[in-house]
């Protein structure tokens, strides 16, 4: 920043100020009582020297009007009238003595030691906007207590302004000062000084000192004074008449853009650029009329940054609770939810547990029903005796000790039995003709055709002898007794799974054949249908004679009509039953809905479908599946069950009366049926319902409730916004326009020399 002087602008007054940039070695004039000492500065009026009162050893500042002319001491008179009337004021620096008649004419002031605020500005370039803003509010008080005398200074710059001990600013230099009943104009320095300032004619107004004021804002914000530019200082100092370089300057600034550089600035908020603006307002009618007008702005931002943290509470307060309130609402909402879907999931659970325990109980009734069927004919008096006529023959029982290999079966060739041995052949030929064993025949057929529905309905009854022969059959469809060996076959054996030797073939020979099924009837493995691929099972009971197990009576049935519930036709509930035995059979379907339907509708199951296996824990009492899918989604015909779904099974459990009192692994007691036990068939009844249609209740509600905590929320905060734009509107009211500002202000800024220029033109 450079240094600011006050000159004479007639052409002899300009050579005068050029002559005094040589900074002088030697005070104009001694001054009694006081030692002279330093040069302090220059200007167009004279100098300013440092002394010290020899009286009180105080520093004191020597002001000398060097020119001596009338205009000289006319302004020497009218800055010490000025002084006197403020020797109280603080904000002004004092006046301690005045030499008249002295040459050159002189007064004595205040010595302040920080120097002026151009000084300042000099070291520091620019203020903190605190520290601009701080100093501003010092000036204004300042300024304002001499409007409220009458004195307008006409000449506010940062070179007027000197620092106290404690850097608070203190006006001087009222050379230029007016009173406000004055009609003589007075100009001040060049950017300090306003458009209105710059003529000749112009009546003193309070505005000059507001417009002066803001500059030397605008300066300690930016390092600069508005609308300062290298170019309009050449073309101003270019002009040799006075009236020429005011035109310039006024004309210069009234198509200048608005200078914005402070707005830019960090720290300088709204409020204070737009005091800033409304300051250094060209238009004088935009401006503020007076100091008083600054200060209250200046309150009302000082009171804005008071209220702004509770204007900043009263939005982040209820934003924050909304904020809570709305993790705090949506936390219960997802743990209601969630809890409310475990609650429907557990009571669904529930639902299908008891499905699928009454099924279960449904098919145990039914295979009852073949466990007696079967366990009757074995305790039949006629068909024991039959049977026992059979068994005793001793030609007949050669012939049966001869077939009793598996390895000799019949096989089907091209439609035809083969035999393997000649001498087979003639036992089974033998045997297939006998009379005693076409007796038995009856006793199968009469159960087979059932024609009183004495029976359940079966695909085949037969009986085999003690060596696992099956002596005598009868079948729904054409097959008829081959007199074949099943020894192996688990209705005999009463085990798990078909016994085979390490090579894959079915064991034989009379340890095998001495062990068929004792006691208990039995339910044999799963087998296919080579017919139409359905699964099949044989209900089996020995026939025990003076104590020994002499063979057996079996009945076999397609696992498809066990299990009687009404699938429903969205196929959302339906019941299916899975073979839970350990074995190569493990979890295979035996009973679905699916397969029922393909069955009525072809009367043949594609296989693929046959082999379906469902995964479970065959050692839990209960099963429960909350992500079950249905193995029968994963085929074409299948993939409407291909869903999630909730399942829960339940074991086919038989009951029944204990005969003998030999123990056995297989009955459970029943507590409070004494007497009465528990047989585990193996067999799972699965009762399955969709997911979806089981939390669709929740997922219901649960939209409902996302929609009123949305309407909720958004009303709140809707409610919040209401009531903060109330608060601030309310707020502001009691605040001024202060922050408002002319639209017509510019936006660059410069940096030359600034100049006062005094009211006189030789010219």
């Amino acid at each position: 920043m450079t240094s600011e002087h006050t000159q004479h602008q007639s052409d002899d007054a300009r050579k005068k100020a050029r002559s005094l940039s040589i900074a002088p070695t030697r005070p104009p004039a001694e001054i009694p009582g006081y030692s002279l000492e330093n040069f302090l500065g220059q200007g167009a009026y004279g100098e300013v020297w440092s002394a010290t009162d020899q009286k009180t050893g105080k520093k004191v500042a020597v002001k000398y009007y060097t020119q001596q002319t009338a205009d000289d001491v006319q302004m020497l008179a009218q800055e010490v009238e000025k002084l006197l009337a403020l020797s109280t004021d603080r904000y002004v620096v004092q006046l301690l003595d005045v030499g008249w008649d002295s040459t050159p004419p002189y007064y004595v002031m205040d010595f302040l030691e920080h120097g002026s605020l151009e000084d300042r500005l000099q070291r520091e370039v620019r203020l903190s906007p605190n520290d601009a803003v701080e100093m501003f509010e010092e000036l204004a008080q300042g300024l304002m207590n001499l409007h409220g005398k009458g004195i307008l200074h006409c000449d506010l710059k940062p070179a007027n302004v000197l620092l106290d001990q404690d850097s608070k600013p203190r006006v001087a230099d009222f050379g230029q000062s007016r009173l406000s009943t004055e009609d003589t104009g007075a100009l001040g320095t060049l950017y300090y000084m306003a458009p209105e300032q710059a003529d000749l004619d112009a009546i003193p107004d309070a505005r000059w000192d507001v417009y002066g004021l803001g500059a030397m804002l605008y300066c300690m914000l930016t390092g600069s004074p508005p609308f300062r530019s290298s170019k309009l200082t050449e073309k101003i100092e270019s002009s040799e008449r006075i009236g020429q370089r005011l035109e310039a300057y006024r004309s210069a600034l009234s198509s200048a853009p608005t200078p914005t550089a402070h707005r830019a600035l960090p720290g300088v908020d709204r409020a204070l650029a737009d005091i800033v603006d409304r300051c250094i307002a060209v238009d004088p009618a935009k401006r503020f009329h007076s100091v008083q007008s600054i200060i209250q702005a200046l309150n009302d931002r000082r009171s804005l940054h008071e209220k702004r943290p509770l204007l900043l509470l009263g939005i982040l307060g209820p934003l924050l609770l909304l904020g809570v309130m709305s993790l705090f609402g949506g936390w219960a909402f997802q743990q209601a939810t969630s809890d409310t879907t475990q609650a429907v999931i557990h009571k669904a659970d529930e639902s299908n547990l008891f499905k699928a325990r009454l099924a279960a109980r449904s098919a145990a009734d039914r295979m009852q029903d073949y466990f007696s069927a079967v366990e009757q004919l074995s305790h039949d008096d006629r068909f024991r005796a039959a049977y026992t006529a059979f068994i005793n023959d001793e030609q007949l029982k050669q012939a049966r000790q001869q077939i009793s290999n598996p390895l000799t079966n019949t096989v089907a060739v091209d439609g035809q039995r083969v035999e393997s041995d000649p001498v087979v052949a003639e036992a089974r030929e033998e045997l297939m003709n006998a009379e005693l064993r076409l007796a038995l025949e009856p006793f199968l057929q009469k159960r087979l055709d059932n024609v009183d529905q004495e029976y359940p309905a079966a695909s085949s009854w037969f009986v085999s002898d003690r060596w696992g022969n099956q002596v005598v059959s009868v079948f729904t469809d054409v097959n008829r007794t081959q007199l074949n060996n099943y020894a192996y076959r688990t209705y005999f054996t009463g085990k798990d799974f078909d016994l085979k030797d390490e090579k894959g073939r079915y064991l034989v020979g009379e340890t095998m054949a001495e062990r068929p099924i004792a006691e208990l009837p039995h339910l044999s493995a799963i087998f296919l249908s080579q017919a139409n691929n359905k699964w099949k099972v044989a209900f089996s009971a020995p026939i025990i004679i003076d104590g020994e197990t002499k063979g057996i009576v079996a009945m076999t049935e397609v696992l498809g009509d066990f299990v009687d519930f009404d699938y429903g036709d969205d196929k959302k509930q339906y019941v299916m039953m899975v073979d839970g035995r350990t074995g190569s059979f493990t979890g295979t379907i035996l009973e679905h809905p699916l397969l029922a339907q393909l069955a009525a509708e072809t009367g043949v199951i594609p296989q693929s479908l046959s082999q379906k296996q469902v995964s479970f824990d065959k050692s839990s009492d209960k099963i429960t599946h909350l992500d079950f899918i249905d193995p029968m989604g994963d085929e074409p015909e299948g993939e409407v069950y291909k869903r999630r779904s909730i399942a829960s099974a339940a074991e086919v459990v038989l009951k029944r009366k204990k005969a003998t009192t030999q123990e056995s692994t297989e009955l459970k007691p029943i507590e409070g049926e004494e007497g009465t036990y528990e047989i585990a068939t193996g067999l799972k009844v699965f009762a399955v319902e969709d997911y979806a249609s089981v939390i669709n209740p929740v997922d219901t509600l649960s939209q409902r409730l996302i929609s009123l905590l949305a309407i909720a929320l958004l009303s709140l905060f809707a409610l919040t916004l209401g009531m903060w734009w109330l608060v601030t509107r309310t707020l502001g009211r009691g605040s001024t326009n202060a922050s408002r500002i002319s639209s017509t202000v510019g936006r660059n800024t410069w940096s030359p020399d600034e100049k006062t220029i005094s009211y006189q033109d030789n010219n």
